[in-house]
């Protein structure tokens, strides 16, 4: 598994740390997760990640490697501030730089203006769940955090509804499973009906 490196280009502006309140829920749901071992550091590199809608065109964002950090201040979060799929380029300040996956939960924040949470983990186990199962996916080609990416997430939802099938497998990005909703409980609770299905499963 290879993660953490920014690949899109981007202007970060270090600031003071952002307010508390705005990632106050995004922390809640990120110390479940990193229990499971959804998000977490494997060989000394971090993982999973986790953002929310603010406005239209903006969104807070876990920081780039802090992956195996148990717990975040709000130094650790960065705001999107501006992004363009196009030009592959964002626009953050606060005290660390975005995710490497920034670009990704853009696209898909773009795909309805209904969705305002984006999780990102990595479980091997509910990857290839999902890979053998039906469930949608992103071609083995497609790696994370490139053009390609957000070319492929587009494509998985031409013609469907984002939110009626708000989950999808990142074949190209071993173990990576990205879950969306129209806010972080929604996108926590698919989770958790996910993860039970595949305990089922077992």
């Amino acid at each position: 598994m290879i993660d953490g490196v920014i690949k899109y280009d981007f202007r970060h502006t270090f600031t003071d740390d952002l307010k508390e309140e705005l990632c106050k829920d995004i922390e809640n749901v990120r110390k479940k997760l990193f229990a499971l071992k959804l998000i977490g550091e494997y060989q000394g590199i971090g993982y999973g990640n986790i953002s929310k809608r603010v406005e239209k065109n903006s969104f807070i964002i876990t920081g780039t490697q802090t992956g195996h950090l148990k717990s975040l201040t709000s130094r650790h979060y960065a705001l999107i501030e501006e992004f363009d799929e196009k030009r592959f380029f964002l626009k953050s300040r606060g005290g660390t730089k975005p995710s490497s996956e920034s670009l990704t939960h853009a696209t898909i924040y773009n795909l309805d203006e209904k969705i305002n949470a984006v999780i990102h983990i990595h479980s091997n186990t509910i990857w290839r769940y999902m890979l053998n199962n039906g469930y949608l996916f992103t071609g083995k080609n497609v790696e994370y955090g490139t053009k390609e990416m957000t070319k492929a997430v587009n494509s998985l939802y031409t013609n469907t509804a984002p939110l009626s099938n708000p989950l999808f497998a990142m074949a190209g990005h071993k173990d990576g499973v990205i879950i969306f909703g129209k806010n972080l409980q929604e996108a926590e609770s698919k989770l958790l009906e996910l993860i039970g299905e595949v305990l089922i499963a077992r």
